[in-house]
């Protein structure tokens, strides 16, 4: 069997992959919830949905960190990766020994397309399209924010970086018409001087994650624009992509609703 990952390299395998190692929490949910917890035989550290069944994996660092040794040890059938979550020495590395695939996704339909590759390569095609089904559908009545707002979306503290274009949180942001003010930065995850940006965004959106951005950051950003509209969010509903999507359209519709409630 021959598959071409996000990289455009061909990942050649001669069975059903029976022992894998997950490098990224959003592909470690989608495997566990597509009915494949028991072919896991590690993940990462920050790997924690869901709960009850990833406490039983192996870890073997942060997607970053990672320890090749530990996952060459445990002799895998196939790594999963993510582009943007991996760093690309070390998985060009261990790629020379196990066969390892690496999505890269930039968007809600790239979050779909993960969903139907691993559908394919487990033959799991019935289960991966069910998922895929009720994604879309939901989507495709998912609520939008019904004006025009332009929004700003941190993701870091000191310094400050803010969400660019061509990344999977911009995706989201579109998916509900909230406008990203910096969706034509050349970089994904820009760092910016936030004073500098003050005319160019209604709302302040503040995630849980990557940084937990506290009750005290939204008083100090309440003190510096007094008339914008700040609200903090779960950073899972905006970042984690495959089935995680699936939770996240219940909670996007709620957002809307309040958004728009208070035009």
């Amino acid at each position: 069997m021959q598959f071409f990952d996000g990289l455009g390299r061909t990942i050649c395998l001669d069975k059903i992959p029976k022992r894998i190692v997950s490098l990224c929490p959003s592909i470690t949910e989608t495997l566990c919830e597509l009915g494949l917890a028991d072919k896991i035989i590690a993940c990462t550290d920050y790997c924690v949905h869901p709960i009850d069944v990833v406490k039983n994996f192996n870890k073997i660092g942060g997607p970053k960190n990672f320890s090749e040794e530990k996952i060459l040890n445990l002799k895998p059938d196939i790594i999963f990766a993510v582009k943007e979550e991996n760093e690309t020495c070390k998985i060009n590395r261990i790629s020379k020994k196990v066969p390892t695939y690496v999505f890269d996704i930039n968007s809600i339909q790239e979050g779909i397309e993960m969903i139907k590759t691993l559908g394919n390569i487990f033959e799991i095609q019935n289960i991966s399209d069910c998922f895929i089904e009720k994604m879309q559908e939901g989507y495709k009545n998912l609520t939008k924010v019904n004006s025009n707002i332009k929004c700003l979306y941190l993701v870091w503290k000191q310094p400050y970086i803010a969400v660019g274009g061509d990344s999977f949180i911009d995706s989201v942001l579109y998916q509900i018409n909230i406008k990203n003010c910096l969706r034509n930065s050349k970089k994904k995850y820009p760092k910016i001087k936030l004073k500098l940006l003050e005319n160019q965004f209604d709302l302040l959106i503040l995630p849980s994650e990557p940084y937990s951005f506290s009750e005290n950051d939204i008083d100090g950003f309440e003190k510096i624009f007094p008339e914008k509209e700040i609200i903090k969010v779960d950073g899972e509903m905006f970042s984690w992509y495959g089935t995680h999507q699936l939770k996240a359209i219940s909670y996007l519709q709620k957002l809307v609703i309040n958004l728009n409630s208070k035009k």
